[in-house]
């Protein structure tokens, strides 16, 4: 089914009014109004909002419901105009990291995390799930596991708070993970699809330390693999579908080589580009990643030594690609029914799957 960007409002609408709305009547969502609520996609396929407060025209069919967004935001914030504000800009700053993952692929997680589990007589203590969106990942999380769910919209983290009333629910940036009392400090198992892009983090306890710490707070995916392999138990998992410059990009073998040296690769899965375009409209190339962390490890398998590395294709009529990772060129390594290389949309040759 193809992302329809006004269904995809009208169902956003709709499930932040039902939140608001339980929200102001102190109570829990009912079975009806989570299914409202769990229509909710986020607002990355829908730049228009960006369009809120200035001259720009919106689209036929998305002006009412543009319009009706903002009256049921004013009316949240009694007509507190600083207020009002600062939930237009939360919404407005997601547009750029906003995109849900596919239910198959969390659904695929989930059920091997479980079986590892099971198969080996293990218990789920603690989950976690950073930048969850409307907690996706958070199923993940066994019987009897203590969830925790950060998420840094404000809108967003009501939604996923009524979603889940079972886990702890955090609406505040992951980087205050460290000021926050929770009962655990240690987590089993840390899932999430993760922000991608080159925004810095502003994380006082990475630059502490820093090194390479304070070095990956300079990228936003960087800083996620960095911080929560920190935050993982010894033995736990980390499942993370992230952005491909993890693996692809030159620069980020510090992060390549962290991970391999502190976790053992379990999977490393190449994902189709068009993965995004049911859920949020938009082609962009992506990895599932999972470690398990291993502090004590001596050596590195075959496959750990060539995803540090990354190298150049050369294809016909002497094209020549951009960097790729080298664990990606072998057999096996790419959830796509074909793959070739040609332009992406920042006019560089590259790998399309």
């Amino acid at each position: 089914m193809r992302y329809n960007k006004k269904k995809a409002l009208a169902d956003n609408v709709n499930a932040i009014e039902t939140a608001l709305a339980v929200h102001g009547q102190g109570r829990q969502a009912t079975d009806s109004e989570k299914k409202t609520l769990a229509l909710y996609s986020g607002f990355g396929g829908i730049k228009e909002v960006l369009n809120i407060g200035t001259d720009k025209p919106m689209p036929d069919g998305m002006a009412e419901p543009m319009k009706r967004l903002q009256e049921i935001l004013l009316a949240f914030a009694k007509s507190d105009i600083t207020e009002y504000k600062a939930l237009i800009d939360s919404i407005k700053s997601s547009v750029l990291t906003a995109f849900y993952t596919p239910q198959f692929i969390i659904d695929t997680v989930a059920a091997q995390i479980h079986a590892t589990f099971k198969d080996n007589g293990m218990q789920m203590r603690t989950f976690l799930e950073p930048s969850a969106g409307i907690g996706g990942f958070l199923k993940t999380a066994m019987q009897g596991t203590r969830a925790y769910a950060f998420e840094k919209d404000t809108i967003t983290g009501l939604i996923l708070s009524l979603l889940h009333d079972n886990a702890t629910t955090i609406s505040a940036g992951y980087e205050t993970i460290g000021e926050q009392d929770l009962q655990d400090k240690g987590f089993d198992v840390i899932a999430s699809n993760i922000p991608f892009g080159n925004f810095r983090v502003f994380d006082a306890d990475m630059w502490k330390k820093g090194g390479i710490y304070e070095q990956s707070t300079k990228t936003i995916h960087n800083y996620f693999f960095i911080k929560f392999m920190d935050l993982l138990n010894e033995g736990g998992i980390l499942a993370f579908v992230t952005s491909r410059g993890i693996a692809d990009t030159p620069g980020n073998k510090f992060v390549r080589e962290y991970l391999v040296n502190h976790a053992d690769l379990i999977t490393a899965l190449r994902l189709p580009d068009n993965i995004f375009m049911e859920t949020g409209g938009i082609e962009v190339g992506t990895d599932l990643l999972v470690f398990q962390k291993h502090t004590r490890k001596t050596t590195l398998s075959h496959r750990e030594q060539l995803f540090m590395q990354v190298g150049k294709e050369n294809g016909t009529d002497g094209i020549v690609t951009e960097y790729a990772n080298k664990l990606f060129m072998q057999p096996k390594t790419a959830l796509a029914t074909d793959s070739r290389i040609s332009i992406n949309q920042c006019v560089k040759y590259v790998r399309k799957y």
